[in-house]
């Protein structure tokens, strides 16, 4: 999730807590809290070293099982040597609880979590909500609010609610997967894997001649779809982060990934996309080896790759087909340009 939610999370989580949690230091206990549930996230920090590096040690060793463990640690051993709580055991547990709620929520999306490092690189997700989520942020903000003056139990509800949310996006993940692969299975697609991921809602924003404004001369005219007449005007439409309703769903055949768009309420999916796996293309498979080139494979889901080719020169784009169908510019490019009797170059970047 975003850190804005993470440490409003953990300021809820904070107000949640038993009151023998904190004792006399309630605003020592909220700050450990809140400061453990955004602290995984300093190693977005490692932006500054490069793309490459930075998908590496993003949701890495400070998101892990172990690195929570020794950085809450640090955390208590700081508050208890400079502020008047001593109690480092407990403003130990304070910083875990932080952190442990932040790697939760992280888990909740699409982006892959490492929470065995450094024993394993494993990219753990659950699939169920979109890294934004103006619902969820909005259920907590609430929380806080209704729970002002030390009212834990309504703290304790607004966490209940989160659950219970929580557990309709994993009712509606459950359906988007088997809407794709009944849909699959019905037009003779093998399965060999078959999921889906929230995706980025849009919402259309009303025409202009519809608010009023439009004038003869640009407003759509009647039957404009009709042979011979003015083309109707294109939809706009505007990212709106809001709920667990919009899903990309996703199947491997074993020599494509297919992708569709499924609105599990409605029980509709409509196929968007039908690309060859990435890895088993041919011009992808003469640069691995190529550190970014196996970085890249390794952090995709559905990795995916276009190639151009011109006097000699060769480029291919590598792209992750889980953030196809968003608006604006994909993230998570690589380009790898290959030039006779040079080594091949990788530019990261939209």
């Amino acid at each position: 999730m975003d850190t804005v939610t993470h440490g409003l999370t953990g300021w809820l989580v904070a107000r949640a807590l038993p009151d023998d949690w904190k004792g006399e230091h309630t605003a020592t206990a909220t700050a450990v809290v809140a400061l453990g549930s955004i602290l995984p996230d300093a190693d977005n920090a490692a932006s500054l070293l490069g793309s490459e590096l930075y998908l590496r040690i993003h949701r890495g060793l400070s998101h892990s099982l172990l690195g929570i463990s020794v950085s809450s640690l640090v955390v208590a051993l700081l508050f208890a040597r400079f502020g008047k709580w001593k109690d480092a055991k407990r403003l130990f547990l304070l910083a875990l609880v932080g952190q442990v709620s932040h790697v939760v929520l992280d888990l909740l999306n699409a982006y892959g979590t490492q929470v065995l490092q450094p024993f394993s690189d494993a990219r753990l997700s659950l699939d169920l909500l979109f890294v934004v989520d103006l619902v969820f942020t909005g259920i907590v903000v609430a929380g806080i609010a209704w729970s002002r003056g030390g009212r834990a139990g309504r703290a304790r509800v607004a966490m209940a609610s989160l659950a219970v949310y929580v557990g309709v996006a994993a009712l509606l993940h459950g359906r988007a997967v088997d809407l794709v692969r009944e849909a699959a299975v019905r037009s003779g697609i093998r399965v060999v894997a078959a999921s889906a991921l929230p995706q980025l809602p849009s919402v259309e924003l009303p025409s202009m001649d519809r608010l009023g404004f439009a004038t003869p001369a640009v407003a759509s005219p009647p039957g404009g779809d009709l042979p011979g007449s003015r083309a109707p005007m294109e939809k706009r439409t505007v990212p709106f982060p809001v709920g667990p309703l919009s899903w990309n769903g996703f199947v491997d055949d074993g020599r494509t990934f297919l992708r569709a768009e499924v609105d599990p309420l409605a029980g509709t999916l409509e196929w968007k996309q039908r690309e060859l796996r990435g890895p088993d293309v041919p011009e992808v498979r003469a640069v691995r080896g190529l550190a970014d080139v196996e970085t890249y494979l390794w952090f995709a889901r559905y990795p995916a790759a276009s190639v151009a080719s011109n006097r000699g020169r060769t480029e291919i784009t590598f792209y992750d087909m889980r953030f196809s169908g968003m608006p604006g510019r994909r993230p998570f490019l690589l380009r790898v340009i290959e030039t006779p009797g040079s080594p091949p170059l990788a530019r990261w970047g939209s």
